[in-house]
């Protein structure tokens, strides 16, 4: 008995974690948004977030774009199960879950001006603009000035300071 209370304690446990770590990329991702040059002929258009395979991160988004914009632009959260299909999209989320997809979807967002952001450490090296990392339990983040340069589109010096450059 004492097994299987620990064994759902720790469960819940893992439940909560997973949430408040997508409350808390959902606010990094916001703020990415908000420090980035984006195209001066999208600016009446929406914002458009796709987000690809992790839900928790799109139903926080979501929560979001309900009370917040960036600047004047209107927040979209779109879903999508594969990197295949995503047609306009600003910034494009993909999980940790399907990280080894970040290829393809790199090479399916070629000459769009998009930020791609990685839920899995390491990933600009692969060409993702920016990717989540982990570091004694605290949220981080490695950019690419690089890599978002290549996709038409500005770095705040701000947001630079505030990751870990890796180029």
């Amino acid at each position: 008995m004492k097994q299987l209370l620990l064994s759902v304690l720790l469960l819940a446990c893992c439940f909560v974690a997973k949430a408040q770590m997508a409350q808390f990329q959902a606010l990094y991702i916001y703020n990415f948004a908000k420090n980035i040059g984006w195209p001066a002929e999208d600016s009446s258009k929406d914002l458009v977030i796709t987000v690809i395979g992790d839900n928790d991160l799109a139903a926080e988004l979501n929560k979001l774009a309900a009370t917040k914009s960036i600047g004047t632009r209107k927040v979209v959260v779109k879903e999508s199960a594969t990197p295949n299909g995503i047609i306009k999209s600003d910034i494009v989320f993909l999980g940790e879950s399907k990280s080894g997809q970040i290829g393809g979807l790199i090479s399916a967002q070629e000459g769009n001006k998009n930020l791609i952001v990685s839920g899995k450490k390491g990933q600009c090296a692969q060409g993702a603009g920016i990717s989540f990392l982990s570091e004694g339990g605290k949220l981080k983040f490695e950019i690419s000035n690089k890599n978002i340069s290549k996709r038409g589109l500005q770095v705040s010096a701000k947001l630079l300071t505030l990751g870990t450059e890796v180029d």
